[in-house]
């Protein structure tokens, strides 16, 4: 059995419900991946995938750390991401100067998954640029790159 909300409860859970930037990020993050993962049905990789590849090549060879930050994951978030693409043989791992240290990079295989599905990428991002407009996509855009703002408070 439910207890009655008290008073003032329902306009703050209501305010929670309706006006919460994380819930609707969350949300809206949700969507957007379901969105672009349609263009990415039966390439064999998913989109976060994808961006994992990318910053991987753009940086390599990388730490785990530094490939962390890049793409703002947790390390033990990103280490069960990159265990998936080094058992597709997508990435392989090196030791660094450090023996602690793991180095990555892209193997021939991931080189040319990268490339096999750049394009779809591509298709996914002019699509959703068509749906929201392209006024309310570079806008969108755009206050999504602030967020690197919030970590600095």
């Amino acid at each position: 059995m439910s207890e009655q909300l008290v008073a003032g409860e329902r306009e703050a859970l209501r305010e929670v419900a309706t006006s919460c930037l994380c819930r609707k990020a969350r949300t809206a993050a949700r969507t957007l991946t379901r969105f672009y993962e349609r263009y990415f049905a039966g390439s064999g990789i998913e989109h976060t995938q994808l961006s994992v590849l990318v910053a991987i090549r753009l940086s390599e060879p990388v730490t785990v750390i530094q490939l962390a930050g890049h793409l703002g994951l947790e390390r033990t978030t990103l280490t069960r991401n990159l265990g998936v693409l080094e058992r597709n043989g997508l990435v392989q791992t090196k030791a660094g100067t450090d023996a602690r240290q793991r180095l990555l990079q892209l193997t021939p295989a991931g080189r040319r998954s990268l490339q096999t599905n750049l394009p779809l990428w591509k298709q996914a991002q002019q699509a959703a640029a068509a749906a929201l407009g392209k006024e309310n996509f570079d806008r969108l855009s755009a206050a999504l790159s602030l967020s690197n703002k919030l970590t600095k408070t």
